[in-house]
């Protein structure tokens, strides 16, 4: 099970929780764990994997945990999986199928902070796709197990399919458009009082405060006047240098959408308590290529999160999540500036996410996270 979904109270919001509350407890977390500003690793190389061996029809990749990305001792869920599918996009570059298309990942222990391993298998290989069975192994354990699909994507910019009924695009009346209401550059970037963390190295981001208001709304209106449920969105954005978006950093993306009970305490008015929401389970199905470098009009580095929370059952969450392009960074509206009001058109759905997680009290993992890993 791991420990993530903590910066989906945190990183996903001031918004969704008063992160000052955080402050005493995040510079303990911080100065316990995370290195120094001066060793800060790029994103890039915290991504890094190196395929060390096979034996017979299972590949192996190692790599080490960068410090960075974790919390109360443990990694990050996202930032795990995105190293899980780095490997795998890694080993299927030269394939038939190089794209991701779908990945169901279960969390069965906390991941630590040291070397690990993953181990590919191929387990078929089909007409259109391929499918890999991938783990994670730290200390001799299988710490995540994920079943990977592996196909061929469209590009950005493909044209819908000319067979009836294969595609709804987005000259159809029931077309899916962009769902968050605030242009990113009319916003701006949460202060973050986190900047201990090593995740406010590399990430920023700016809710949405008109789907905030919304679910202020539905709770003040009349039972059986809507569906019920709460929606959650935001802008997510990296920062720092030498590094864009790729296909390999979605799962870091996904792992922030907006938890169901920081949603709900926010639209209550009131604080959350200090606590992670360990993933039992998290999937991931990519819908398209990523835009072009050259391409104009969307930002490089600046995805929408759009999330419906709808049950929350003894702590047990469940939560799906849309990621989308995005026309511009955070905050970059000039003076003057006028917002096209058909910027959304140009929008499209990259990826959706599914998790179901559940809610536990915060542990300093210590000894946990320093100790060697046995591969």
């Amino acid at each position: 099970m791991a420990d993530q979904g903590y910066l989906g109270d945190v990183a996903a919001s001031s918004c969704f929780l008063n992160i000052r509350r955080l402050a005493v407890l995040i510079f303990v977390v911080t100065t316990t764990f995370a290195q120094p500003i001066g060793l800060m690793a790029p994103l890039s190389e915290a991504l890094s994997v190196k395929h060390i061996r096979s034996d017979g029809p299972t590949h192996i990749y190692h790599g080490i945990v960068d410090s960075d990305w974790i919390f109360a001792g443990v990694p990050h869920g996202g930032y795990v999986l995105s190293l899980l599918l780095t490997a795998c996009i890694k080993h299927q570059e030269t394939a038939k199928h190089p794209d991701p298309i779908h990945l169901t990942a279960h969390f069965l222990l906390p991941t630590t902070v040291s070397e690990f391993n993953v181990e590919v298998e191929v387990v078929r290989v089909g007409s259109r796709f391929t499918n890999l069975l991938v783990k994670w192994i730290q200390e001799a354990e299988a710490r995540v197990m994920t079943h990977m699909i592996f196909g061929i994507l469209p590009a950005f910019e493909a044209p819908p399919s000319d067979k009836k009924y294969e595609d709804i695009p987005p000259s159809h009346p029931l077309y899916h458009s962009m769902p968050l209401p605030s242009h990113p550059a009319t916003l701006s970037v949460m202060p973050n009082v986190v900047s201990n963390l090593g995740f406010a190295k590399h990430i920023q981001y700016a809710p949405d405060p008109v789907i905030i208001s919304r679910n202020k709304s539905k709770l003040a209106a009349p039972r059986g006047t809507h569906g019920g449920g709460l929606e959650g969105g935001l802008w997510l954005e990296l920062t720092g240098t030498g590094i864009d978006l790729a296909l390999g950093l979605i799962p870091v993306f996904a792992d922030f959408y907006p938890r169901t009970p920081g949603l709900l305490a926010r639209t209550h008015g009131d604080n959350v308590p200090i606590r992670t929401y360990p993933t039992v389970m998290l999937t991931i199905e990519f819908k398209r290529q990523l835009p072009r470098p050259d391409a104009t009009g969307y930002a490089r580095r600046t995805l929408g999160l759009y999330s419906r929370n709808h049950f929350l059952d003894h702590g047990r969450h469940d939560g799906y999540c849309e990621i989308w392009t995005a026309p511009s960074g955070i905050g970059e509206a000039e003076e003057g500036f006028v917002r096209d009001e058909n910027w959304k058109q140009g929008m499209r759905c990259i990826a959706v996410t599914g998790q179901m997680a559940l809610i536990a009290p915060m542990v300093l993992r210590k000894s946990r996270a320093n100790q060697p890993a046995r591969l």
